[in-house]
């Protein structure tokens, strides 16, 4: 008796597992499910935004599930050569990354994830070729980070990859390249283009530093000659005001004519002897040449009267 009270209790609980597990189902945050009732969607749930968990449903043929993975997917395009606006050839791969966004719209017009990258890829391809022979060849590739334009071309290219969002149930996160070559032939003409456009931006770089430079010079020079100027009038200035200074004194020499004799010539010889001179002097052509060899000495000559009359003491 026990033993088919088991059996019956055994048999119920695999018919409650059998019924659940035929009308109950699962969605994970990472899903996106559609539940379709007599072929036509009823219910659409998204795990990340809060339908994550168990879920029921009538069994089939009456309800059926259809399942999408809601994250981000990414691929790549293939390697291929495009050509620039200036008939250059550059070697491209770009990258999309994409999600489905519309599940229902997603199932009619491409069913699987696989088609849909074939399609969105197709769309890149032509795309990209379109927008690349818009742009020069600089614009992909130089020293310059002002001249690049990648990231602009890289804006154009999801811009008009996007429009194609509503039509297939999808979302385009972004698009952007992945590599960038070039063909050896191109690679040649490129280099020596960016040495030509370097050549060209060091000659004017050049040109104008030399006409900063002369232009420093000429200020400078300017500004030294208005220096010397002045300093040459303040030295006639020192000089007048020295002359008249001397002139007191040289008034003086009239008392004392001899002496101030003496003082010229000492000033005639600090003016004709230079520094480390060596010079043949013939004392008798110049007087002040004899204090050389007899020393110090008033010159020889008339004493100049005075108006005073020697008084004669007698002698004791």
């Amino acid at each position: 008796m026990k033993s088919k009270t088991s059996l019956i209790i055994l048999a119920v609980a695999v018919l409650i597992i059998l019924a659940v597990s035929t009308v109950g189902f699962t969605v994970s945050s990472t899903e996106l499910v559609l539940v379709q009732t007599f072929g036509q969607t009823s219910r659409i749930l998204d795990g990340a935004n809060g339908d994550a968990g168990l879920h029921f449903k009538w069994i089939f043929p009456i309800e059926k599930l259809v399942r999408y993975d809601n994250r981000i997917d990414m691929f790549e395009d293939v390697y291929k050569e495009l050509g620039t606006s200036d008939r250059q050839k550059v070697q491209l791969t770009m990258y999309c990354a994409w999600r489905v966004s519309k599940p229902e719209k997603f199932l009619k017009e491409i069913k699987t994830i696989e088609a849909a990258r074939g399609r969105i890829r197709k769309r890149l391809q032509a795309t990209q070729g379109d927008i690349i022979q818009r742009h020069a060849m600089r614009e992909l590739v130089n020293t310059d980070p002002a001249e690049m334009k990648l990231a602009e071309i890289e804006d154009e290219v999801l811009a008009k990859l996007r429009e194609v969002q509503d039509e297939l149930g999808v979302e385009i996160i972004t698009v952007g390249v992945k590599a960038l070559g070039l063909a050896q032939k191109t690679s040649k003409v490129v280099i020596e283009a960016m040495q030509a456009e370097r050549n060209e931006e060091i000659k004017k770089l050049e040109s104008t530093g030399r006409a900063a430079a002369a232009t420093i010079i000429a200020r400078a020079k300017n500004a030294s000659d208005q220096i010397v100027a002045f300093a040459g009038r303040k030295a006639e200035e020192i000089r007048t005001a020295g002359h008249r200074e001397a002139a007191k004194y040289y008034s003086k020499y009239k008392d004392q004519a001899r002496f101030g004799m003496f003082l010229r010539y000492l000033d005639t010889l600090k003016a004709g002897l230079g520094q480390n001179a060596t010079i043949w002097l013939d004392g008798t052509k110049i007087p002040g040449v004899k204090f050389l060899w007899k020393g110090p000495s008033l010159p020889e000559g008339p004493i100049v009267p005075t108006t005073k009359k020697p008084q004669i003491r007698p002698r004791s």
